[in-house]
């Protein structure tokens, strides 16, 4: 009688889950099909009717426990401003200033606020504020910050916080807070702001006080993961304890109790966010098996880890820290065999050999989830990590020490010497590979179906290398590298506009069918004087937000960016797309203006040597598809009078494919529009970019009744300071009969067309 292995039930258990769990349409097309050809394989091999049905009990019981814990788990419900009784958690200080901070409310969840000053640890507060859950993705494909911090341990925010009284310390506050405050009151006096924030992100996870750009260093350098807490720091203190624990007198079983006890020690003094968790439980499951003398590393162990994360977590499985935990124990497990024997040539210490091997075999497996979930591919990845990563461990050794030996001062400073030592070098080696030439290339994320290509063309290679076929590996490896790096894209016949959701600001992306891709403007926010801190602010909404809407879109070049004008809420993007992606010109309509983002985006258009076109009213530009760009703005000579002379000054434009039309009118007033209809410019059209985020300045009466739109997009931030869009302006938009889309309530909108009909779909269909 055939027996069931325990992979076979994890992997049932794991199909279950996963067609409940809200994954992607894609994944869940990979998870169909790999099921179909699993069971068209198992069928050949003559596996019996009874063991399918066992599976498929198993499947169904894996979806019903995901069932049953999404019926429990409710997501936090926005409540009305009042106050609220908690305990200050952990903290951090921000770089622009205030304090980061985990509540524990008063018989509630675990919460993060923003206070203007930090508190200390196990302070019993009260505060008023709007308690909240965290924002849902605003565009298609934008990280989930809901599942992000969830897996921190924070279940919503509590925004708008205000300190009312702070009373005694409370005694209920978690032990490890506290001893995370006294570590890091330590440390900071043997230690740099710099080194304290490295040391505490590699301790326990606190990665607050990480200055962004040298975050951004470890990214591209695919080094980040040495600042989270979770596989590498507990594999590490594993490692330690085990060989402290084998060098003493003690049988197996003893040895795996304690070193488990320590294990999960760790983990909670860690913080015990789910990453830790899982890897933990892995690790668990390794000192399992070793415990009953057999391997740690097998293929047994790994699948009893992903049974008991997805009974106690289901919905963890639509996570990219699942995907990279298991992707990495995973690949250590397939490649260590296959590259184990080809390292014993290299004249090495074993534990150095030992290494390398865990090294590449992690790079292999982790690189293509890597890569779509940071939208780049780091070449120098595998030489980045073998020059930080050995550092690790010595690092949190004498960082423990470090604190351990305070009472001495002389001794602590010993070993604080040797620990910013070991920290200089890693930051050093980030730095020195973060600057070599195409460091970081961005890259569209690969879809779930082409990295399990990857997947199974990687585990072909390893079996044709394990029977010294090389030239199979090599084909097979390559093959496998190809699905990931240049996946198959769709042909598109239709017109695209996305509105993308940049809060206060204005983005616009425009693909044509034959291909040719632009943009209009790229989000920001406004600016006060020539301050570089507000400069970056309205960058970062380039970097994070416009910069990934494009490249998961496929969209690496652009035939042109166009800036509309020169304030911040449209300029303040456009310099890092410049930067990033492969620009045939920077479309400017040539009023100056003083702006930090706006003086930006022309260094960088210079220094990449992009040049700067000036288009006017009477221009006009043809795409060889049959799409056409008719300036009506801005007009020559300039308009040099009012206050708004910048905004009247936007490049505006109707964009024209067969019988659909558009009208973008940048932040153009109600001036401009007379002007035009005083020219008879032809401004019938059938969507209308409704100018100045639906101001009431703009947007006027006789000039929709020349428009006459049949739908009008309005990009504009929720509950802005500015009370856009205007109550005036949307009754004039409705006299006129047309449809409205807003992005502070639709979040993304996306409209196609074939040039006669139109579609429109928003990221939320009932607006939130």
């Amino acid at each position: 009688m055939q027996r069931l292995s325990l992979p076979a039930i994890a992997a049932a258990f794991a199909c279950g889950a996963a067609l409940v769990e809200p994954i992607s349409t894609d994944a869940r097309a990979t998870v169909i099909a790999a099921t179909v050809l699993a069971v068209i394989f198992l069928r050949r091999r003559g596996t019996q009717r009874g063991l399918f049905l066992t599976l498929g009990a198993i499947a169904l019981v894996g979806a019903f426990d995901a069932r049953l814990h999404g019926a429990f788990d409710r997501p936090l419900a926005s409540a009305r401003t009042a106050r609220y009784g908690a305990i200050a958690g952990s903290a951090a200080a921000l770089p622009g200033g205030g304090c980061r901070l985990a509540l524990h409310l008063s018989a509630g969840p675990r919460v993060e606020a923003v206070l203007r000053r930090c508190v200390p640890v196990g302070s019993s507060l009260l505060l008023r504020g709007r308690l909240e859950p965290f924002d849902a993705p605003r565009n298609r494909g934008d990280p989930d910050l809901r599942a992000i911090e969830a897996e921190r341990g924070f279940a919503g925010q509590l925004a708008h916080a205000e300190v009312l009284a702070v009373r005694r310390t409370s005694p209920q506050i978690s032990f490890f807070a506290r001893v995370h405050a006294w570590a890091s009151t330590r440390l900071r006096a043997y230690f740099s702001p710099l080194d304290v924030a490295l040391l505490s992100g590699e301790l326990w996870g606190a990665r607050d006080e990480i200055p962004e750009e040298v975050r951004a260093e470890f990214a591209r350098t695919g080094t980040v993961h040495v600042l989270v807490t979770a596989g590498l720091h507990l594999g590490v203190v594993l490692a330690i304890i085990l060989a402290l624990l084998r060098a003493l007198p003690l049988p197996r079983v003893a040895v795996a109790g304690l070193a488990l006890a320590a294990l999960w020690s760790f983990a909670l003094f860690a913080g015990a966010h789910l990453p830790t968790e899982r890897a933990a439980t892995m690790a668990s499951f390794a000192l399992l098996a070793y415990a009953c003398g057999r391997s740690a590393l097998s293929i047994d162990a790994y699948a009893a880890a992903l049974l008991a994360i997805l009974a106690l977590q289901p919905a963890s499985i639509a996570g990219a820290s699942f995907a990279l935990s298991f992707s990495c124990v995973g690949a250590i497990i397939a490649c260590a065999p296959a590259i184990e024997p080809l390292l014993e040539r290299i004249p090495l210490p074993r534990i150095a050999r030992e290494a390398l091997m865990l090294t590449v075999a992690t790079q292999l497996g982790t690189w293509p989830v890597s890569a779509a979930v940071f939208l780049q591919f780091a070449p120098y990845a595998l030489l980045a990590n073998l020059a930080v990563v050995p550092s690790v461990g010595a690092t949190m050794i004498c960082g423990v020490l470090t604190l351990l030996a305070t009472p001495v001062p002389a001794v602590a400073a010993s070993f604080a010497n040797l620990t910013a030592w070991l920290l200089a070098w890693q930051l050093s080696a980030v730095q020195f590979f973060a600057s070599l030439p195409a460091a970081s290339i961005v890259m569209t994320p690969a879809p779930i179906p082409c990295i399990a290509a990857y997947d199974g063309g990687l585990l072909l290679a390893l079996h044709a290398l394990r029977n010294r076929n090389w030239r199979a590996a090599c084909t097979a490896f390559a093959a496998a590298c190809w699905f990931v790096l240049a996946p198959p894209q769709g042909i598109e016949t239709r017109l695209h506009v996305w509105a993308i959701d940049v809060g206060q600001g204005e983005a616009l992306l425009i693909r044509t069918p034959g291909g040719h891709a632009f943009v209009v403007d790229a989000g920001g926010k406004m600016e006060r004087g020539n301050d570089p801190n507000a400069r970056a602010a309205a960058e970062r909404i380039g970097e994070r937000t416009v910069l990934p809407f494009l490249l998961r879109r496929g969209i690496h070049a652009l035939d042109f960016a166009m800036l509309s004008h020169a304030h911040g809420d449209h300029a303040g993007g456009i310099a890092p797309l410049l930067r990033a992606l492969r620009v045939g010109a920077l479309v400017d309509p040539g009023e100056r203006y003083s702006g930090p983002a706006y003086l930006d985006a022309l260094r960088s258009a210079r220094r990449r040597n992009i040049p700067v076109v000036h288009p006017h009213a009477g221009t006009w530009w043809r795409f060889d598809d049959g799409t056409s760009l008719q300036f009506i703005g801005p007009p020559v000579p300039h308009i040099r009078d009012g206050k708004n002379r910048v905004n009247d000054n936007s490049l505006a434009f109707v964009m024209r494919y067969r019988a659909f039309s558009v009208l973008f009118t940048g932040d153009a007033t109600a001036t401009m529009e007379r002007w035009w209809m005083r020219e008879g410019v032809d401004l019938h059209v059938t969507v209308l970019k409704v100018g100045h985020h639906g101001s009431r300045f703009a947007s006027s009466s006789a000039f929709l009744a020349m428009v006459r739109p049949r739908i009008a997009l309005i990009s504009v931030g929720r509950d802005n300071r500015y009370g856009q869009p205007a109550p005036e302006a949307l009754a004039r938009l409705h006299a006129v009969g047309a449809r409205i889309f807003r992005t502070d309530r639709d979040g993304e909108i996306a409209l196609s067309t074939d040039g006669t009909r139109i579609w429109v779909r928003r990221r939320f269909e009932r607006p939130p």
